[in-house]
This record gives structure tokens, sequence and C-alpha cells, in this order.
């Protein structure tokens, strides 16, 4: 048998091991992904297009036989025999309806087979009651960019689930981002919450390849613009308090990223990913005269305390939009 001081040194020689050895990221085995030890933050407005599994109808008139927030499940008939030598075709893209329609002639008709809520209906068209600009297979959604991981260029934003229509399946989990500059702020209020109208900035800065309770998950193509950026350790849990942090922000490309301070009021406890983990409250002077609040396009705003991330913007309490509530770091990553 080993004397107690023979096992001590044993002990502290497999930490020190582990210490020097242990890598740039932590191994999480609860999903088998690595967690970094730090990251270059974000705070960058962002115009994301998420992809659809299916074409959603919107923007058609009253008098339309397709409603708003149809969705496009098949298209048969005639015309689609003839050209596909098949009854029924199932619809991968907008661009595949409108390569249709541009072939058929003026007294040809296409059944639309349309999932409209929940229910299965066909309704018989002409080329011209179907427009194009009601066509919808990518959804615009604005956020804030979290964080990127300089060892692997993957990066997280929103901080929360995304659901389109009250239907969890509408999403392909794919996707791009780009940056985006405030076209103009609709102010929060008391009990109102407002938005950030932003212009999207052509270029595409990265594919989206994931959708989750804590938003999108992808990996960014600009990696040469990253070598100057400065990281940031990511926090534990034990490291967050109640007291002084920061809101980090940067809404327009041509300005560098700002700090708006807020209190974290309640530190809550990690229970098997509680997307909920802390409260906070916005009381930055200039934050509150240009937004009022928080507004919608904020989510995904990182969240630093003690020159750490400790997590991002999640959700406005809308009965006083000063107030918010934040994800850990940590459970974001996970997800």
């Amino acid at each position: 048998m080993k004397s107690s001081k023979e096992i001590k040194f044993f002990i502290f020689f497999i930490i020190t091991m582990l210490i020097v050895l242990l890598p740039n990221d932590a191994y999480s085995m609860q999903k088998n992904e690595k967690i970094p030890k730090e990251v270059i933050i974000g705070g960058e407005l962002l115009h994301l297009e998420l992809n659809t599994n299916k074409i959603i109808i919107f923007g058609v008139s009253k008098d339309s036989l397709l409603k708003n927030y149809d969705l496009v499940e098949s298209v048969s008939g005639d015309i689609v025999r003839k050209m596909f030598n098949q009854e029924n075709v199932k619809i991968r893209s907008k661009q595949d309806l409108i390569q249709l329609l541009i072939t058929m002639k003026e007294k040809d008709k296409i059944k639309l087979n349309l999932l409209r809520n929940d229910n299965l209906i066909t309704v018989n068209l002409d080329k011209y009651q179907i427009n194009p600009t009601n066509l919808i297979d990518k959804i615009p959604y604005t956020a804030t960019l979290t964080y990127i991981n300089p060892n692997d260029y993957k990066f997280k934003s929103v901080g929360h689930n995304i659901d389109f229509y009250n239907n969890k399946t509408i999403l392909n989990n794919k996707g791009e981002i780009y940056d985006s500059n405030i076209v103009s702020i609709n102010k929060s209020a008391k009990k109102y919450v407002g938005n950030i109208n932003g212009n999207k900035i052509p270029k595409s800065k990265g594919n989206i390849f994931k959708i989750d309770e804590y938003g999108i998950s992808g990996k960014v193509n600009f990696k040469s613009d990253l070598k100057e950026k400065k990281t940031y350790k990511v926090a534990d849990e034990k490291d967050i308090k109640e007291g002084p942090a920061y809101v980090i922000m940067k809404h327009n490309q041509n300005e560098k990223n700002k700090r708006y301070k807020i209190k974290i009021t309640k530190v809550n406890k990690n229970d098997n990913g509680n997307i909920e983990s802390f409260n906070f409250k916005i009381i930055d002077k200039k934050l509150l005269k240009k937004y009022g609040g928080i507004v919608q396009g904020m989510s995904g705003s990182p969240i630093v305390q003690n020159k750490k991330i400790i997590g991002a913007l999640s959700h406005v309490i809308t009965t006083d939009t000063t107030n918010g509530v934040g994800v850990y770091i940590k459970v974001m990553m996970k997800g």
C-alpha cells in the first residue's frame, strides 16, 4: 500500500500535468464539444438569412386564394406531369417554383398543395395568380454577434430560440450572416419593446449550421480580420456576481465596440442548461437615451464582467424594458 505522502505527490503531479498540458479549449463531455477558454467578443449588428424547409406565402391580398403563412408542400397538375413525368413534385426552393411559372403558358393551371393551419389543401391557380414576390424561402432576422472562437472561427449569436409562426420545423438549420448598419430605431418604452431597423451589407460574413434554444451557431469566413482582435476569458458560473457589468454593442460598421453599463441584479443556479441564467438592469444613460431600453435586435449582445465574457443578452422583461435576462456563456457554448 502506498503511503499518504506518495498519494499526495501523485495527485499533485497529475494536477500539474493537466494544467500544463490542457489545451486552449476545455472539453465538454456532455455534448462532445470543446469549450474555448478565450473568445473574441462580438457586439456587431447582424442581418441573418435563415433558410426554410418549405416555401412560405406572405404578403398576399385579402382576395387571393393564397393566404399568408401558407406552406407549399408540392405541386401537381397537367403542366407538372408534362414537365416531370410525375403526378406530384416536391418544391425545394423559391427558384424552383419560379422556373415552373416561367414555363407555363397563359391557359395552363397548376395545383399548389399547401399546408394551412395544419390542414393540407389544394389550390388551382394560373401563373398570374402566383406573384414571385410573395414566395419566401429565406427569413430575415436581426440579432447581435455574441462571440467568435479564434481557434476554429465558429460563432454564436441570438441567445434564445427562433420560432416562426409557432412552427418549429419551418427552419432547416442553415443560412448566412451579414453585417448590418442601423437605418432607424423604434425606441422602447416602459411596457413597449422597440426594434432596430437595419440595412444589410451584401457580402456574406459566414454560414449558419445550427439553430437551437440558445440561438444560432456557424462559422465566419473573414479569418484575416480577426488576427488583431482582443480576446476575453470565458467566465465560469461561479465567477458571475451581482453588481456592475457591461453589455457590448456595435451597431454601425464605421464605429468601435461600445460598452454600456448594466447591473446584474440576480444570479440564478444553472439547472440543466437554464437559459434564464441571470437578470440585469440597464443603467447606462446613453443607451437609455438612444434606445429607450432593450430593443429587438440586441439579442446575443455579449455581457462582460471583470474582464471576462459571462453571457449574452437573451430576453427583455416586457413590463419594464430596462430589465433583461442573460444566458450564461458556457450554457450557450454547450448548446
